[in-house]
């Protein structure tokens, strides 16, 4: 780590300039802690530092991004696991979180609904009873209205005492005449009676409001009877009792509001809920006394919780309007509990939607658990794949043509494998073959070079003539043969042929004819003797290597063979053309062809051959030359010819003998178009002086 720290401080200025921010930072920091330093400059100081610290917090986090991107996400498998993280991992925990954070919610709410639900059923139940003792005092008959309160009193004492339980606090409160009467149902009197408000009209009014820093389920009802209008005001204030009885099967239950209510300002009013010893402010002051969470069912049984405002009217203003800020119904539930209640209103049906839901929630898991185990197979089958790949490559990059994946072939991947395993068995076998090649190449040039050493070295010099030669070959070695021999101070030998066929073959049958030739020549003759070497004719010399060739050659080997001597003292040229083109005589402008000889050489044991005489005279010029002169092809197909030789061996007449050759070569590859030969080209020039 400190030398990659080191080697970051060396190579990186920002990482130089982070190193002097820091200790800037912790200078500034221990100066703060020593001395107490402290105004604008302070101030100013630790802006620059934190400025500073932005930019290089901003390029170290680029940084780590792309050696993230570089390093830890290089390899498949882990580019694949962020896949599936983003791809599966993170939705289905999204989902999961909207699926729990939704339950938490409508459950919650749906508590909370059901507390309110509870809440209205009380109060229309107050309302009824207002009507049913309304219904009484219209036809009771009784006219004095101390009577007639006393009488509705007694009623509420006597005939509901049983319901204070279910209605505890409730205050009664009766306006009839003048008189008024609030007591509870117990019979003890109410201490605050509830006043009618002078924006109240109608016969009927129910609604939650505040009265004297109260919360309560207010219901009023009006009717004319024989002793007066009659006015009879039902109040259920809020209290723990009244939050029992509705939060029963579900949850505690409790009343709060977010801050301090006011009232209309011009009336000063404050609302409380509770005791009168805490009139001023309304806070969560009241819960259920007796009520419990129900118990979990199970692990999932998690508690909600929902709430439901309140809205409450002010009583006591000038006019109807509802508080500033409401007040709020909160439950505590438990989930099963809440969906138990919420399927009990199906009856029987709700058990066929318990295993219907609990059905699909079963093939969920399962179809999620064989998604990731053929998921986890897939990725590790592809990772496995292409880290076997890779292996491979490295020992492909090593020089390794021999290593083999050997995957079997089930999917497109591994069927990769294999395609590689047949690159490489093809670039093992292609690399074997090169270095064969190579082989062979090293070889046709020590043959090439060896060929080489086999043409005259130098152009042996007689009187009276000029000699010149040159083989090209269309391959690496020629099957065309040329060479002078120097028979003795005024002879010189002349010899072209050209081998059936090219390359190696072509090449070693030429060096077998070279041999052959020499060996013939001069076996059973001593340097200077020239008597025997008189005796010597073209015609027997063509003969016996045509019997030795046809003895130790495949039948379909032959040779076209030209062979000459000049003698200088006499300047007689004496030949035999054994099937080779007539070599040219150019002699004062007119052409001749040496033809006289026979067939070719190798192709028939017994053959008789002529010998040719002509006298070479001063500017004469023969020029012998192979077929891979004349039959080269343009590109259409229309061959050089003898007559385009003429022609350019004409127009060079005059010109010295290695130039004459190099035109004639020029001009054939021009007439080609192509820089490849397309046979063996060899010309023997030969000038008399």
């Amino acid at each position: 780590m400190l030398e990659t720290l080191l080697r970051e401080y060396r190579t990186h200025r920002l990482a130089r300039f982070t190193a002097w921010v820091l200790a800037f930072g912790a200078v500034l920091w221990v100066t703060g802690r020593l001395v107490g330093a402290g105004g604008s400059l302070n101030g100013f100081l630790w802006f620059v530092f934190w400025t500073c610290a932005l930019i290089c917090g901003v390029y170290y986090l680029i940084r780590l991004l792309m050696f993230i991107r570089s390093r830890l996400l290089w390899r498949l498998r882990r580019r694949l696991i962020v896949a599936y993280i983003l791809i599966g991992v993170v939705p289905i925990s999204l989902i999961l979180v909207l699926v729990f954070l939704g339950a938490f919610i409508i459950n919650g709410q749906f508590g909370a609904f059901l507390v309110v639900l509870r809440l209205r059923d009380h109060f229309d139940e107050i309302e009824q009873v207002n009507r049913v003792v309304l219904e009484e005092a219209r036809y009771g008959g009784e006219k004095s209205p101390p009577v007639l309160l006393d009488g509705i009193r007694k009623f509420y004492v006597t005939e509901l005492v049983n319901y204070s339980k279910s209605y505890p606090g409730l205050v009664i409160t009766l306006h009839l005449g003048g008189e008024t009467r609030s007591f509870l149902l117990d019979g003890r009197p109410a201490e605050n009676p509830s006043v009618v408000p002078s924006w109240l009209s109608g016969s009927e009014y129910a609604n939650i409001v505040t009265d004297h820093g109260q919360l309560a389920l207010r219901s009023v009802e009006r009717t004319a009877t024989p002793a007066g209008d009659l006015t009879l005001v039902l109040s259920q204030p809020f209290t723990p009792e009244l939050l029992d009885l509705v939060g029963n099967g579900i949850g505690p239950v409790g009343v709060a509001v977010p801050r301090p209510l006011e009232d209309n300002p011009t009336n000063k009013v404050r609302i409380s809920v509770g005791s009168s010893d805490d009139q001023h402010v309304l806070r969560t002051l009241m819960n259920s006394k007796s009520v419990k969470l129900p118990a979990p069912a199970n692990m999932f049984d998690f508690v909600v919780f929902g709430a439901s405002s309140l809205d409450p009217i002010i009583w006591g203003g000038d006019k109807e309007q509802k508080v500033g800020s409401p007040a709020f119904v909160y439950v505590s539930s438990r989930i099963f509990a809440l969906n138990g209640r919420l399927l009990a209103t199906l009856g029987d049906l709700s058990e066929a939607y318990v295993l219907l839901f609990k059905a699909v929630a079963i093939i969920f898991l399962l179809i999620e658990g064989a998604a990731l185990i053929i998921g986890i197979r897939m990725t590790r089958s592809m990772t496995r794949t292409v880290d076997t790949l890779y292996d491979a490559t490295e020992k492909v990059k090593a020089g390794d043509f021999s290593y083999r994946t050997r995957f079997p072939s089930h999917d497109q991947l591994t069927a990769l494998g294999g395609a590689f395993d047949s690159m490489t068995a093809s670039v093992e076998r292609l690399m074997k073959e090169s270095q064969e090649r190579m082989r062979l190449q090293s070889e046709l040039d020590i043959a090439r070079e060896v060929q080489r050493r086999l043409f005259p070295q130098s152009v042996p010099k007689v009187p009276g003539l000029d000699l010149y030669g040159v083989c090209k070959a269309a391959r690496s070695v020629s099957g065309d043969y040329y060479d002078f021999l120097k028979l003795d101070e005024y002879r010189v030998g002349v010899v072209l042929g050209d081998v059936s066929g090219k390359g190696i073959s072509a090449a070693l049958l030429m060096a077998a004819i070279q041999s052959a030739l020499r060996a013939q020549f001069y076996d059973g003759f001593a340097g200077g003797e020239g008597p025997v070497l008189a005796q010597v004719s073209t015609a027997q010399v063509v003969d016996r290597l045509n019997r030795q060739l046809y003895a130790n050659t495949p039948q379909e080997k032959y040779v076209t063979f030209f062979f000459a001597i000049y003698d200088a003292r006499t300047r007689k040229l004496s030949y035999t053309n054994a099937g080779h083109l007539p070599p040219i005589l150019f002699r004062n402008g007119k052409v001749d062809f040496l033809r006289t000889g026979g067939t070719v050489v190798g192709l028939f044991p017994s053959m008789k051959y002529e010998v040719g005489e002509i006298r070479l005279e001063p500017n004469d010029l023969i020029l012998a030359y192979t077929d891979g002169i004349t039959e080269p092809e343009n590109t259409f197909g229309e061959e050089f010819g003898e007559a385009r030789l003429l022609d350019v061996a004409k127009h060079a007449l005059n010109s010295p003998p290695e130039v004459l050759a190099e035109t004639i070569y020029r001009t054939v590859d021009e007439w080609t178009g192509s820089p490849e030969l397309q046979d063996d080209m060899t010309l023997v020039v030969a000038r008399g002086w």
